[in-house]
């Protein structure tokens, strides 16, 4: 949207991009110090809002707290944001939900004083609805993940909404903790804002590393209409031996637009001038896990277990871009296997995880990365009717006590897909 409520042409957008891929220099950018991360003063002069939590950990401890707070009357367009948190510190996150008061019970029921530090161990977006990702840090010493945005592009808040802040540290030490966590929200006028930016999160659940082994994870989402990048990170967990983004563009070679070999510090990479991802273009995500540990390791929250995540700002704002939907809106997500099962192989593999566990675990993901990379297009369009089905026709039966009547009901959900998938086969 731009002044007055009018969405921008697609004449308009071209101009006003190409005027913002220049590198940007207004004087009042916010700090590219790392600086202290002990410390960051507040925004002064009505040019930001600072959110913070503070609390003791005790030693040994892994903690994940949560605090709310929420947006002024007017809302916010933010232009880019600094992020401050000390030792011991994995992520400190900000979610944008879609309350528009604090509520005085979480989504379990359980009553809480959610304007205060409480505790998330379960994750953030466990205890709270969330949204979207509005900014933070993956790493301690990261310029975070909105660091800054061209002139005349933003983020746009809306007036009264609740914020979740999210940290999570873990107290290696024999002695207390005392953590302090900050992000700078700088804003702009709205009359200023000619652009809307949104922010991807890119999240391959489908993932899973057999005990003392090495394994890899590849998710790929659909570049809906052009968009243009402002900077990259990953997050992983300790496995996490490296990770690379790749855009597969509709006609030429695929390129790398990030790495990294650390899981612990990933580093941001900024993008001046912003990146186009091109209209037709698919983006990749692929994690490589090594684990020396004798249970086995699959998606979660919890640093004992994994994840695979790209994560970075952009613009114009597409929300089908942002939830790995195609141009009609419909879910699109494609996860690659890297073993030899065919399709029918991979089919009975599935119909047996459903049958013996709650939800999509270690079996059903086993099931998914061991397919062959030839049927990743059959395989995925299972995987997303059984996980639309999950959460609509079959939701009653698949959240009973019968893992065997949820198998049934997705079976007769999703027969197409399944008798698609058993018809593929490897090269």
């Amino acid at each position: 949207m731009i002044d007055g409520g009018e969405t921008l042409n697609s004449n308009k957008y071209i101009v006003l991009i190409a005027a913002l891929l220049a590198p940007a220099c207004a004087p009042d950018e916010p700090s590219t110090q790392p600086a202290e991360k002990s410390l960051l003063d507040a925004p002064v002069g009505g040019s930001g809002i600072q959110y913070r939590m503070t609390s003791t950990i005790a030693p040994g401890v892994e903690s994940y707290g949560c605090r709310l707070f929420q947006v002024p009357p007017e809302g916010l367009v933010i232009r880019g944001q600094d992020v401050a948190f000390g030792p011991g510190g994995h992520h400190v996150l900000l979610y944008r939900t879609p309350y528009r008061q604090v509520p005085s019970h979480d989504e379990e029921g359980v009553a809480v004083d959610a304007l205060t530090e409480h505790d998330c161990s379960e994750g953030a977006t466990a205890r709270w609805k969330v949204d979207a990702v509005l900014g933070g840090s993956e790493s301690f010493g990261s310029v975070g993940l909105l660091h800054r945005l061209p002139d005349g592009v933003g983020l746009v808040v809306e007036p009264n909404v609740v914020l979740v802040m999210s940290t999570h540290y873990l107290n290696t030490t024999s002695a207390p903790l005392e953590v302090d966590a900050r992000i700078n929200v700088y804003t702009m006028p709205p009359e200023d804002l000619r652009i809307e930016a949104g922010l991807l999160y890119m999240d391959n659940q489908a993932l899973r590393v057999a005990p003392n082994s090495e394994a890899t994870a590849r998710m790929r989402c659909p570049v809906p209409d052009d968009v243009h990048v402002v900077s990259l990170q990953s997050h992983m967990h300790a496995r996490g031996a490296s990770f690379e983004a790749t855009l597969l563009p509709p006609a030429g070679a695929a390129t790398s637009i990030y790495s990294t070999t650390s899981w612990q510090e990933p580093p941001v990479r900024e993008l001046d001038p912003p990146l186009l991802l091109p209209r037709g273009s698919t983006l990749e995500i692929r994690c490589d896990f090594r684990s020396g540990e004798s249970r086995p390791i699959t998606w979660g929250l919890s640093s004992n277990d994994e994840m695979c995540q790209l994560i970075g700002p952009y613009f114009p704002k597409n929300p089908h871009f942002e939830r790995c939907e195609d141009e009609s809106g419909a879910p699109a997500a494609t996860w690659v296997g890297h073993g030899k099962a065919d399709g029918t192989e991979t089919a009975a593999c599935l119909k047996q995880a459903v049958s013996t566990e709650e939800g999509e675990g270690y079996a059903y993901n086993d099931c998914v990365l061991g397919a062959c990379p030839a049927i990743a297009a059959e395989v995925s369009a299972l995987v997303r009717c059984q996980k639309a089905s999950r959460a609509g026709a079959c939701a009653n039966t698949c959240q009973g006590e019968s893992p065997g009547d949820c198998a049934s009901c997705l079976a007769g959900a999703c027969a197409a897909e399944e008798q698609a998938m058993c018809g593929a086969n490897c090269p």
